[in-house]
This record gives structure tokens, sequence and C-alpha cells, in this order.
């Protein structure tokens, strides 16, 4: 069993490594075709990394980037938001994404709390697996201190009762903080027009009275999708039925 398993892994290995080097290719083609003002061509051999299941900051931002240069508004708000998703403190992309929003037909409204944008702001500042690794890190810490305090109860500092305490209190922070954000990622679900226009109607049928008319670029919130329709909500709170053709979810 051990010596097939091996057999497999050294067969598979020359793939993945041949998968790599055409990735690697595609993205410097990508590269130099940017930079000689190709953008549409650079769009397209960046989309064919991202296909191959590449999930990097930098490619996402490149691909936003060669979209807007393309003309390709939404799809390029839609690769800005995955590049944030994947790296939230590149002020690059958040230059770019309050840039393309402006620009935009459908602009989002002003928003008149500027504390809670701050909190959100801060709320989202660590990527889901950076806090599943702070979690993963409090919890081995607790671990140890429990066990020494077993082990060798004599030999304990003044201060191991206090440092387990504050351990555990951190542990359960940062679960419950890692709960919520694999509850959102999870449950909540965005999405972005990147068709010229989409018409939202009042059900999932495009015989349904029209509710909103939106336009590349627009972000919104995906409550539920059914047979090729996904009812959607905006910032604004007004809903309807999208086709999915018109959109992309984030």
């Amino acid at each position: 069993m051990t010596a097939a398993l091996s057999l497999l892994l050294l067969l598979l290995a020359p793939a993945c490594v041949a998968g790599q080097s055409a990735a690697a290719n595609l993205y410097n083609q990508a590269n130099a075709l940017y930079q000689q003002g190709q953008f549409e061509a650079a769009r397209q051999r960046y989309a064919q990394v991202a296909e191959s299941g590449v999930a990097d900051a930098r490619l996402s931002y490149n691909l936003g980037n060669a979209c807007f240069k393309a003309g390709h508004l939404g799809q390029a708000v839609l690769w800005y938001e995955r590049a944030l998703r994947l790296d939230p403190r590149d002020e690059d992309v958040r230059a770019n994404l309050r840039y393309a929003n402006q620009v935009k037909q459908d602009r989002d409204p002003p928003s008149d709390n500027v504390v809670w944008d701050f909190l959100m702001r801060l709320y989202f500042l660590p990527t889901a697996n950076e806090a599943c690794l702070l979690f993963t890190l409090l919890l081995v810490l607790a671990c140890g201190l429990a066990a020494w305090g077993v082990v060798d109860p004599g030999r304990r500092p003044a201060a191991w009762t206090p440092l387990l305490a504050l351990c555990a209190a951190l542990l359960v922070l940062s679960g419950a903080y890692l709960a919520t954000r694999v509850y959102h990622r999870e449950a909540v679900v965005e999405a972005v027009v990147t068709a010229a226009e989409g018409t939202a109607r009042s059900g999932p049928d495009a015989t349904q009275t029209t509710v909103f008319v939106v336009h590349e670029g627009t972000k919104m919130r995906v409550a539920r999708t059914e047979a090729g329709w996904l009812l959607v909500r905006l910032s604004n709170g007004l809903g309807g039925w999208l086709s999915s053709s018109a959109v992309e979810v984030i």
C-alpha cells in the first residue's frame, strides 16, 4: 500500500510541476502584454491563470487592472473585490476599487455612520486564515500551560494562574471572532454585475415585472438562487431577481 502511494505521488509530481510552470509562464506573458499596452490580451492570460485554480491577491489585482484598462468595468470591480478578500490590507487594491466605484454608473449611497464603517474595516482587517492561525496558536499555548500546571504543580510561578486565565480568555474571544468570520464567509454571498446592464424583476422569470435596473460594477448581496436566477438585495435594501448571466459571485 505504501509503495503504491509513493508511486502515485511520483507520477503526480511532474504533472503538478508542469501545471505550476504553465501558470507561471502565462502570468509572465500577461505582465509583458500589460506593459506593452495590450490590455485585452493581458486580461485573457491573467484569466487563464485564475481559471487554473491559482488564488492569489496580486493575480486578482493585476487581472482587475487589466479588465479596467480593457473596458470591462464590472469584471474589474469583481477582481478587485476578490483581491481584497485575499489581502484586506492592500492599499493599492483599496485605492483602485474606490476609483472604479467612483466611475461606475450606479453610485453607492454615501455612508452616514463613519464609526461603523471604521469598525467594519477593522473587523475584516485580518483574513479568515490569519484568524484561524491565531486561534490555533492560542489553543496550543493554553494546552501547554494547562499541561505544565498538571505535570509539575510544585514549580509553577506565581503568574501561572493569571497567565492561563488570560490565555483562556483570549482563546474564547479569538474563537468567537473566528466563528463569526467563518459564518460570514459561508452565509453571506455577494456578487457584482458584470454585464453592461441587468434588469431585476419581481420573480425568477423574464416575463415578471421590472423592479429596477443595475449596471456593471454594482455590488449586491445574494439571498438565494433559483433556476438560473438570483434574488439580490442592493445596499439601499431594494431587492429583485436578476439573471445569473448578468452577475458573478465574488
